[in-house]
């Protein structure tokens, strides 16, 4: 199962890499632990909280809400500049 869609991060990434993140607009809450490569463990690592981003999540194992960031491409930001 995957989702793509865009995401509010609603607490930055913490020492053991989870970032929690809302959808648009249904303001489910999803819990990012895994990443598919450095690359994109790092654009989270330097979003702060606010920001918004178009990701594509997959399940991160069996357990529930446990997410794993398969792409992430900045949306805006919280000071508002769009990515082209």
């Amino acid at each position: 199962m995957s989702k793509t869609n865009a995401y509010t991060v609603i607490s930055e990434q913490n020492d053991h890499n989870c970032t929690t993140v809302r959808a648009h607009p249904r303001n489910e809450t999803y819990h990012v632990v895994e990443y598919a490569d450095e690359d994109a463990r790092d654009r989270v690592a330097d979003l702060p909280v606010g920001s918004v981003v178009k990701m594509e999540l997959s399940r991160a194992g069996r357990r529930s809400n446990v997410w794993r960031a398969e792409s992430v491409r900045p949306a805006h930001t919280d000071g508002g500049v769009t990515d082209a």
